[in-house]
Parts: C-alpha cells; structure tokens; sequence
C-alpha cells in the first residue's frame, strides 16, 4: 500500500500532529522507548520520504539514526534496523581519495542510498504496524486519545 493511502501511517501522523509530539524530538533521549518508536518513526519516515536519506543524515534528525537501530529491534522491526543502520554507515563514510574519486565515490554513495530508501519505502506497511501493535501493548506510555486505539480500516 502506498505510504499516502496507509490507514494506520495516517493514524500514527495524526497523533503526532495533532499533539505536537515532534517537539519531543528536542529531547529524544529522555523520551521512553514507545516515545521514541512514535517520534523516531515519524521523523525518519518523513525526512526519508521528503528528500531521501540524504536530506535525514544532513538535518539534526541524523542524531538519532544510531538510537532508532536499537528502537527499531526492540519493536521487532530489524529489517527497518538493518536499512537505517547502513544507511548511516554509507553517510558516515568519507573516502580519503583525490576530488575525482570522491566525486565518483560519492555518486555511488547516492545511488547506494536510493537503493536503501526504495527498501525503506517497502518496509513501511509493516513498520507502521510494528509500531502501532508495540504502541498498543504499551498504552501507558503514550498520551493518545481513547478514539487513537480503536480499529483502523482502510
């Protein structure tokens, strides 16, 4: 199913709108886990679908890449996991090469990474799942209102 046309991804995005609960990402690391698989998934899907892993890595969402691997296991999404994370090992890479060959390296980096986001864009269905089924499992974390845990169909 298309990212826009997901009934649980629109449930998710209208929690997280709706509440301001993006401001939550000024202190991500004081957030709890069902928190950060919340804020952390709708960061990263948002930028990711937006402009690309390129455009993750080079806003201040790209300090949260390494702490949303482990969320990401910890709700049982580790294909989602292991995207992001070489994801972040090809953005980190900085090959000490003559301006030609980092020109070369870096379009091969980029084609790399669109290889990545189009896996992402796969992933997305189940992720938004995993993250509304660990959310359900764990209520008392998250300040939703009563309507956000009933069924949602498509």
């Amino acid at each position: 199913m298309a990212y826009e046309s997901d009934p649980v991804a629109h449930k998710l995005n209208d929690l997280v709108s709706s509440q301001g609960l993006y401001f939550g990402l000024i202190c991500f690391d004081e957030l709890n886990l069902a928190e950060k698989a919340l804020i952390g998934t709708w960061e990263l899907v948002n930028e990711v679908y937006n402009g690309g892993f390129t455009q993750y890595f080079h806003n201040s969402s790209r300090e949260h890449a390494l702490p949303m691997i482990a969320v990401f296991h910890s709700i049982d999404a580790p294909r989602v996991a292991e995207i992001l994370e070489s994801a972040l090992t090809l953005a980190d890479s900085t090959p000490g090469r003559s301006n030609q060959s980092n020109f070369v390296a870096k379009v091969d980096e980029e084609k790399s990474l669109a290889q990545l986001e189009r896996e992402l864009y796969g992933e997305l269905d189940d992720l938004h799942l995993r993250v509304f089924g660990y959310l359900l499992k764990h209520r008392d974390q998250i300040d939703a209102p009563a309507d956000f845990w009933m069924e949602t169909t498509s």
